[in-house]
């Protein structure tokens, strides 16, 4: 799994629909925060949707309902309600965007295969056609054994899995020892800067929920590993409160929030950044902590304390690259100049094509609405030697949508070759497009070793 589709379980990619499935654990982890709540969404886009419910399915929630309608514009949208994870759960669907052909078929597969549908609504959208949404369920009276799992399972998925378990399960002490371990095996040169801060991402994009087993970390810890932790976490929780659309569609009461969240982030980053010795994480994070709270006095300062502390983490770089862009006050020619200037500094070549191959991304993004052509052309440009793999992700999307289902495998394959082997969101893409052109087994085994890193992440292995 990579650290910008952490957990993105089982999206389907299709032009009509979109999916997400998960399997229960055999050995459900207590429910300490989630227990029992019911929560729901805003009425969101296809893709805000699938966005939330990603997030949602980390913290052990399902879409039990999912509700599609028009808005006012004529726009598709779509409200779905969570539920924590049934104890008697072994795998769900949920599917919204279905065309009556499409759900009637699914149906019926579903009651084969022994799934209970939970969940139907229908609608027509602006070109009246019928759409549906449903959720199936299949649930288990027993409670075998888990399968053993692959032996060439990712050492470095393991050790993110179980630091979100210790956290879940409030086992502070072990999680300080482990990220003073990390950091110990970094300085003696045993652990690369980026993955260390993998670890430490991989917290932050945890659900709100986990907000109260952060405060615990905090208050039980004298170390500066829960303040990081907790300060890109709740930055992260203030992203999400932002939202995704430009200013002028952003309400106060979001920016509000934002702000306030933001600020919290600072006072926890600020703290880390005293008790971590060298903290080059601590510099990169403070940048983008700058970002959201309008603050540009010192981005320079830190972004060369984190170059001359550890010049091998590239998360400083991609903070300052991403508060260049225009609608935070820069432009992309701003952008090119800091890339060159990245160049002279460092002549570090991979962290050179990161930086493009982000850049690619944010231009093909900036364009998409007004001209999907236009942005599949940037992404294409941004697929470098090891290309964002957001840029990746939006690309396979689009060549399946136009059944290039060829061209999607080519991207995809060359991505797992790149080190995005147990990668949720290109194992689930990749099967699709193996599906669609009719390669079963190969299809099957891409599935199959999804579902083996979906039970380690659930059961914190």
């Amino acid at each position: 799994m990579s650290m910008s589709r952490k957990f993105s379980l089982a999206l389907v990619l299709a032009s009509t629909f979109i999916a997400v499935e998960v399997y229960a654990q055999t050995q459900p982890v207590q429910q300490v925060a989630a227990k029992e709540k019911v929560k729901e969404s805003a009425w969101l886009s296809d893709p805000e949707l699938t966005r939330f419910v990603q997030k949602m399915v980390e913290s052990r929630y399902m879409p039990y309902k999912v509700l599609g309608q028009k808005n006012s514009k004529d726009m598709l949208t779509y409200k779905a309600y969570f539920r924590p994870f049934p104890a008697d759960m072994e795998r769900f669907y949920s599917y919204w965007g279905m065309t009556a052909v499409w759900y009637n078929a699914r149906k019926t597969s579903m009651a084969q295969e022994g799934y209970e549908e939970i969940w139907h609504q229908s609608y027509r959208d602006a070109g009246n056609t019928e759409l549906h949404q449903a959720v199936w369920q299949k649930t288990s009276t027993e409670n075998p054994e888990m399968p053993k799992l692959g032996s060439n399972y990712a050492d470095e998925e393991h050790e993110q899995n179980i630091l979100v378990a210790m956290l879940w399960r409030g086992e502070f002490k072990k999680l300080d020892v482990a990220l003073e371990s990390g950091f110990a095996q970094n300085q003696a040169g045993r652990l690369k800067s980026n993955t260390l801060h993998t670890r430490f991402a991989t917290l932050s994009r945890l659900d709100k929920d986990f907000k109260k087993q952060f405060d615990s970390w905090v208050k039980s810890s004298q170390l500066g590993y829960a303040h990081l932790a907790r300060g890109m976490f709740l930055q992260e929780q203030a992203w999400e409160a932002r939202g995704g659309k430009l200013a002028a569609e952003t309400s106060k009461a979001q920016f509000a929030e934002f702000h306030k969240l933001s600020a919290q982030a600072r006072v926890d980053l600020n703290k880390a950044n005293e008790k971590i010795r060298a903290c080059a994480m601590c510099a990169g994070e403070l940048i983008g902590n700058n970002k959201a709270l309008s603050i540009r006095g010192d981005d320079v300062s830190l972004l060369k304390t984190a170059l001359r502390l550890d010049p091998s983490l590239y998360t400083p770089a991609y903070a300052y690259l991403s508060k260049l862009l225009p609608q935070w006050g820069g432009s992309f020619a701003d952008m090119e100049s800091f890339i060159e200037n990245m160049n002279k500094v460092t002549g570090d070549q991979v962290l050179v094509e990161q930086l493009k191959s982000r850049l690619c991304y944010y231009r093909g993004s900036a364009i998409f609405k007004e001209d999907p052509e236009g942005a599949r052309v940037w992404f294409e440009k941004g697929l470098n030697s090891q290309p964002y793999q957001l840029l990746v992700n939006e690309l396979a999307l689009m060549y399946a949508k136009k059944n290039s289902h060829k061209q999607a495998i080519a991207l995809l394959e060359k991505s797992m070759a790149n080190g995005n082997e147990w990668d949720l969101y290109t194992l689930e893409a990749l099967a699709q497009s193996y599906f669609a052109l009719g390669m079963q087994a190969k299809g099957d085994k891409l599935i199959a070793k999804r579902d083996e890193a979906v039970r380690r992440f659930k059961n914190g292995e």
